[in-house]
């Protein structure tokens, strides 16, 4: 497995258990807060993708 798909995974985990919480009541999520910090975590997650080594 390369470092991307970890990323990427992890990111639909948390996002997954993050619409769970708020579905189940323990939270109140909100689009505007959850779209920045989905673009953030992108954005770093191609950043970090980049820069891995390459055989």
């Amino acid at each position: 497995m390369n470092r991307s798909s970890i990323i990427w995974g992890l990111f639909f985990v948390l996002m997954g258990i993050a619409f769970l919480g708020d579905t189940a009541g323990l939270w109140t999520m909100r689009a505007a807060y959850v779209l920045p910090i989905a673009l953030i975590i992108l954005g770093v997650a191609i950043l970090l993708g980049g820069t891995t080594a390459k055989d």
